[in-house]
C-alpha cells in the first residue's frame, strides 16, 4: 500500500516575518515616557509593582522596563519609534492581570505619561465596546499570521484555504480569561449594535462590524473607500504641499507642517489598504488583495520619490513595500502553477531589496526581518519548483533564515529567534522531503535540532500558540525522519512524533480552534498509521485503530461542503490506515476494515476527479486498487472475481495519469501492483480467460521492470522479479509440453536474478519465499533433489 503524506510541505513565514519591521535605524534623539500601571479593580487603584513594561512598534520592542514601588516605569523611546501608527503597550509579570485600558494596549501616539489599567481575567469590563473594537483591529492586521499558521502545519494545503479570525479570538479569549462563546456573542452584539447605528459610527468601525459577521465582500469595500478617501485627500495636500514650496522662506514652518500632515495621510491610506487586502484575503480574493496593496506601494513609492531625502516618506513606501511583498508571496501559495512561480520570484526580489535597503539605513533587525521573509518565499519558491533548481531555491532559504540569526540571536531576541528557528526547521524539512540518500536524512535531523531549538523559548504557559505550531511542525519532522528510516530507528522516532501531535492537540481543541485541531488530528493519524505499520501483533492494530480514530475525528471539521479537498484528502488517509489494518487482522475484521477502506477511497473519489486533480485521482485509483484486490484475496467464488477485475479497473485508470514518461516510478509501482492483481484473478479463472489473464499478469511486471533496475531500485527490482516468476509458473502449469519447459525455465531465471538481492542474510523471509517458489519451478522441471533441497534450506531459516 502506497504512503499517501496528506500534506502540503511546510510553509510558515514566522510571526517575525509576518510582522512589519522596525523601520530604520533609530537615531541617537529619544523620548522619555513615563508609564504608571495600576490595577483598577480596587478602589482607589492600586499601582502594579514589578511588572515588565514594553513599548512595541510592529511587532518590534521599542522601549522596555520595570515598574517600581509606585507602579512607574522610565522608557526611553527613539524619536522614530515614537512617531509609528503602530505603537502599543505590552505587560509581563502581572499574573492574572491583563491590560484594560488603553484598549487593546493600541497608543493613538507617544506622550510624557501613560497611565495602563490592568483587571483580573475574566472582567467583564474587558468585553466593552472599546475593547472589542481594538481586539477586531488588531486581529485583521495580523490575518496573514493566522491563515499562515493553518497552512504551516504539514497538511493539504485546501484546508489552510478558508480562514477567519477565530484563531485571533480564541487566543485573546484564553489571555483574557474568557471562552470562545462569550466573546463571540459579544462581538456579536457589539457588531449588529454598530450597524444599528450606522450613522453614529466611524468608517472603520462600520468596516470592523461587517468584519465581524463575516460580511467580507462589504467589509472590504468599506476599507477600500476609506483608503480611496485617504488617497484622494493626499492628492489634496499635495497641491497644497505643492503651493506653499513656491513660496517665500518664511512658510517653511508651514510646509514641514503640511509635510508631517502628508505623512500622517499616508499612513493611514496604507493602513487602510493593508486592512481592506485583509479581509480580501479572509474572503479568499487573494488578486484582489495584491492589486490593492500593489497599487498602495506604487503610491508610497510616488511619495518618497517625490520627497527625496525624508526619512520618513522612505520608510513608509519600505513598509508598503514589505506587505506588498507578503501579500504576493500569499497569493503565490495559492494560485495555480502558471501564475503561482512568478509571484513567487517577484516576492523573493522583492524581499531581496529590503534586505538591501535596510542594510544601507544601518537597520540590522529589519534586514533580519527581511531575511526570515526572503526566507520563506524561497521555500515556498523551492516547493512549487522541480529537481535540482527546488533544491538550490531552499539551499538559499537556508542562507537566508541563518543570517537573520546572526542579528536575531536568542540572548537579546528570544522570541524572534525561535521564530526564526521554526522558520529554518519548516525549510530544512521540506528540503529533507526533496533530497534523497544521506542528504535527506541531514536535513531533516537538522529540522528537527531546529524545532527543539525554538522550544527552549517557547514554552506552553507563555506562548501556547507558538510551543503548540513548534510541536506539530516537530512532529511532522520527526515523522518523516521515521518514513526514511528503517529497522529499530524508525520506531522511536515515529513515536516521538506523535507524542510531539498529542502535545499540540492540548492547545489545538475542537473547540476553540477546529482548524488547527483538525490538521493535526490528520497529522496524527497519518503518524499512527505509519507506526502501526512497522509494528507487529496486537500493539500494531492498536495503533491503526488509533489513526483511524484520529482520521475520523479529523472528518468533523473537514465537512465536503467547505473543505472538499481537505476531506478528500483525509478520506484518502482513513483508507489507507483501514486498507493496512485490514491486511494485519484475520477473518471478519479484515473484510469489514477492507471494506471501510474500499468505501473511504470511493468518497474521496467524489472530489478527486481526473481533470482537475489528476495525481490525486490516480494515487486514489491505485489505493483503491490495493484495497479492492486485498479484500478478493480474502473473498471467495463470484465474489473474489468480481472485486479482483475491480483492482484491475482501477489500476488501469490510474495508469491514465501514471506515464512512464511523466512518472515512471508511479507508473511502474502500479504496473506491478496491476500484474498481481491480474495474476490473482488469473488463478481464479479457468480456460483460455486464466491464460489470457496471466498473459497480462507478465506484461505488466516486465513493465515494471523497465523502471525497476537492479542499479538504482533493487529491493523494487527483486520484487517485479519475484512476482514476474510466480506469472510464468503458473502460467507453465496450465500451457504444455516445449512451452510449458520454456515457461519454467523463464520462471527460474527470474528467482535466480530475484536472489542477487533477497539474500539470506540480508532479506531471509524474502530470500525462503522465493527458494520456495524456485523448489516449485524444479519439481515441475522434474528435478526432484534440487526441489527438496531448496525446500528445506527455506524451511530452516523461515519455518512453515
Amino acid at each position: 500500500m502506497r504512503k499517501r503524506s496528506g500534506r502540503a510541505l511546510l510553509s510558515l513565514l514566522g510571526a517575525i516575518a509576518l510582522a512589519l519591521p522596525a523601520l530604520s535605524q533609530k537615531p541617537a534623539s529619544q523620548q522619555s515616557v513615563v508609564v504608571t500601571v495600576v490595577n483598577a479593580l480596587p478602589q482607589p487603584p492600586r499601582p502594579v509593582k514589578a511588572v515588565t513594561v514594553s513599548v512595541m512598534s510592529q511587532g518590534v520592542t521599542e522601549a522596555r522596563g520595570v515598574t517600581n514601588s509606585q507602579g512607574q516605569a522610565l522608557l526611553q523611546v527613539s524619536a522614530d519609534a515614537a512617531q509609528q501608527s503602530d505603537l502599543h503597550i505590552e505587560i509581563a509579570g502581572a499574573g492574572d492581570l491583563v491590560i484594560y485600558q488603553p484598549a487593546g494596549g493600541e497608543l493613538p501616539g507617544l506622550t510624557a505619561t501613560i497611565q495602563v489599567s490592568l483587571l483580573p481575567k475574566g472582567s467583564p469590563a474587558l468585553l466593552a465596546p472599546a475593547q472589542i473594537e481594538a481586539m477586531l483591529h488588531r486581529s485583521l492586521l495580523q490575518v496573514n499570521k493566522l491563515q499562515q499558521q493553518v497552512s504551516a502545519l504539514k497538511q493539504d494545503v485546501a484546508a489552510a484555504q478558508q480562514s477567519d479570525l477565530g484563531v485571533a479570538i480564541a487566543d485573546w479569549a484564553a489571555k483574557n480569561g474568557f471562552t470562545v462563546a462569550e466573546v463571540n456573542l459579544q462581538v456579536q452584539q457589539w457588531a449588529e449594535g454598530i450597524k444599528k447605528q450606522s450613522g453614529q459610527a466611524t468608517a472603520e468601525q462600520k468596516a470592523l462590524a461587517e468584519l465581524a459577521l463575516k460580511h467580507y465582500g462589504t467589509a472590504a469595500q468599506l476599507f477600500k473607500d476609506a483608503s480611496d478617501a485617504d488617497s484622494r485627500q493626499l492628492d489634496a495636500e499635495n497641491v497644497e504641499d505643492q503651493r506653499n514650496e513656491n513660496q517665500t522662506k518664511a512658510l517653511r514652518a508651514e510646509h514641514q507642517a503640511l509635510l508631517v500632515n502628508e505623512r500622517s495621510t499616508l499612513q493611514e491610506f496604507l493602513d487602510h489598504s493593508q486592512q481592506a487586502a485583509g479581509v480580501y484575503q479572509l474572503n479568499m480574493q487573494y488578486r484582489q488583495a495584491t492589486q490593492i496593496l500593489q497599487d498602495a506601494q506604487a503610491t508610497a513609492y510616488a511619495e518618497y520619490k517625490k520627497h527625496s531625502g525624508d526619512r520618513g516618506f522612505d520608510e513608509l513606501w519600505l513598509r508598503a513595500l514589505w506587505v506588498a511583498a507578503i501579500a504576493r508571496e500569499k497569493e503565490g501559495e495559492v494560485s495555480p502553477a502558471s501564475q503561482s512561480l512568478p509571484l513567487l520570484s517577484q516576492a523573493v526580489d522583492d524581499d531581496e531589496l529590503l534586505a538591501r535597503e535596510y542594510t544601507a539605513l544601518g537597520d540590522r533587525r529589519s534586514a533580519a526581518a527581511a531575511q526570515v521573509n526572503l526566507g520563506g518565499a524561497l521555500t515556498a519558491e523551492g516547493e512549487r519548483t522541480s529537481n535540482d533548481k527546488a533544491m538550490a531555491l531552499l539551499d538559499q532559504a537556508v542562507q537566508a533564515l541563518e543570517h537573520a540569526l546572526e542579528v536575531n540571536t536568542k540572548a537579546d531576541l528570544p522570541e524572534n529567534w525561535a521564530m526564526t528557528q521554526m522558520d529554518l526547521g519548516i525549510t530544512l524539512s521540506s528540503e529533507g522531503e526533496r533530497a534523497r540518500g544521506d542528504k535527506a536524512t541531514d536535513s531533516l535531523e537538522q529540522a528537527v535540532q531546529a524545532f527543539r531549538r525554538a522550544l527552549e523559548v517557547e514554552s506552553k504557559a507563555d506562548l501556547p500558540q507558538e510551543w503548540a505550531m513548534t510541536q506539530s511542525n516537530l512532529g511532522s519532522a520527526l515523522r518523516d525522519e521515521g518514513a526514511r528510516s528503517g529497522g529499530e530507528k524508525a520506531a522511536p522516532l515515529l513515536a516521538q512524533a506523535v507524542e510531539a501531535y498529542r502535545n499540540a492537540l492540548e492547545i489545538f481543541t475542537k473547540a476553540d480552534l477546529p482548524q488547527l485541531w483538525a490538521v493535526t488530528q490528520s497529522n496524527l493519524g497519518n503518524a499512527l498509521e505509519e507506526e502501526g505499520e512497522r509494528t507487529g501483533g496486537d500493539k500494531a492494530m492498536a495503533l491503526l485503530d488509533q489513526a483511524a480514530q484520529a482520521l475520523r475525528s479529523a472528518l468533523e471539521v473537514y465537512a465536503k461542503a467547505d473543505l472538499p479537498q481537505a476531506w478528500a484528502q483525509t478520506q484518502s488517509n482513513l483508507g489507507v490506515a483501514l486498507a493496512i489494518e485490514g491486511e494485519r487482522a484475520r477473518g471478519d475484521k479484515a473484510t469489514d476494515s477492507l471494506e471501510q477502506a474500499v468505501q473511504a477511497f470511493r468518497r474521496a473519489l467524489e472530489v478527486e476527479s481526473k481533470a482537475d486533480l489528476p495525481q490525486e485521482w490516480a494515487m486514489t485509483q491505485s489505493d483503491l486498487g490495493n484495497a479492492l484486490m486485498r479484500e478478493g484475496e480474502h473473498a471467495s467464488g463470484d465474489k473474489a472475481m468480481a472485486l479482483l477485475d475491480q483492482a484491475v479497473q482501477a489500476y488501469q485508470s490510474a495508469l491514465q495519469v501514471y506515464t512512464k514518461g511523466d512518472l515512471p516510478q508511479d507508473w511502474a509501482r502500479t504496473q506491478l501492483n496491476l500484474g498481481v492483481a491480474l495474476t490473482d484473478e488469473g488463478v481464479s479463472t479457468r480456460g483460455d480467460k486464466t491464460m489470457a489473464l496471466l498473459d497480462q499478469a507478465v506484461e505488466a511486471f516486465q513493465n515494471a521492470l523497465q523502471v525497476y533496475t537492479k542499479a538504482d531500485l533493487p529491493w523494487e527490482w527483486a520484487s517485479a522479479e519475484n512476482n514476474l516468476g510466480v506469472a510464468l509458473i503458473l502460467e507453465g502449469e496450465r500451457a504444455s509440453d516445449d512451452r510449458a519447459v520454456a515457461l519454467f525455465d523463464r520462471a527460474a531465471q527470474a528467482y535466480q536474478s530475484a536472489l542477487q538481492v533477497r539474500t539470506k542474510v540480508g532479506l531471509p523471509h524474502a530470500w525462503a519465499e522465493t527458494m520456495r517458489n524456485l523448489a516449485r519451478v524444479h519439481r515441475d522441471l522434474g528435478d526432484a533433489a534440487s526441489a527438496d533441497a531448496e525446500s528445506k534450506a527455506a524451511d530452516e531459516v523461515d519455518p512453515q
